[in-house]
């Protein structure tokens, strides 16, 4: 049985973010890339309408096809600021709205996205379950959740390092000990959903793209 590690507060993510907010784009823009172009491009393929959950300072949003329609919530209003001010300095019609929001309890309606994206988020929400669980209600038959994230090694020596230094990290809202196991057990509970391999990405390849599918209502479980 996976050791599952504690979540994070919600407070201390956010706060976390916050102070990161005027050197987050100098300090992850081209280590992330990688993942941030794989998960624009797999919502691209989708195409629609596209809710980003932690949008940060907006570093996919350029990323994203201007055919879609795209919505971006995040936690920190110093991020948030970031991202505004990147939609007015890029000219990103396509971002439909940027608001304040936990993916927790936000009430979107049901079925509203085609697409529903987590860049290095989901690993980091206080209860992944709830907001996966959330995500898939807002989520259209047929479309997509998409994460990226660093997922626990395979590796047990690279493993136990991980979960040594998680409670040292969590405070600066990092968590290199999360389990992808703990995706796949959410989703194998679930009638109307089926996740994919997830494909490794960057250099050393420490992080995935993970695609989560809604079944459409005829070939649910």
């Amino acid at each position: 049985m996976p050791v599952i590690a504690r979540d994070l507060p919600t407070g201390m993510v956010a706060k976390a973010y916050g102070r990161w907010a005027h050197v987050y784009d100098g300090l992850c823009k081209h280590l992330f890339q990688p993942a941030h172009v794989a998960a624009a491009e797999a919502a691209n393929r989708i195409g629609g309408e596209v809710l980003e959950v932690g949008v940060g300072t907006g570093l996919l949003l350029p990323l994203y096809s201007r055919n879609l329609r795209v919505t971006g919530v995040d936690l920190s209003p110093a991020m948030l600021l970031k991202a505004q001010e990147r939609v007015e300095r890029e000219g990103l019609r396509h971002v439909h709205a940027l608001d304040i929001a936990d993916v927790h309890t936000m009430a979107h309606p049901d079925e509203r996205y085609d697409a529903i994206v987590f860049p290095f988020v989901l690993t980091l929400v206080s209860h992944p379950e709830t907001a996966l669980d959330n995500s898939l209600r807002m989520l259209k038959p047929g479309g997509e959740i998409i994460i990226v994230s660093h997922f626990r090694s395979q590796n047990r020596y690279l493993a136990g390092f991980e979960s040594a230094v998680a409670p040292l990290i969590a405070g600066v809202g990092l968590r290199p000990d999360f389990p992808v196991s703990r995706i796949a057990t959410w989703c194998d509970a679930k009638a109307d959903c089926t996740m994919q391999e997830p494909v490794p990405l960057g250099v050393g390849r420490v992080y995935s793209l993970l695609r989560i599918v809604k079944r459409p209502r005829g070939e649910r479980r």
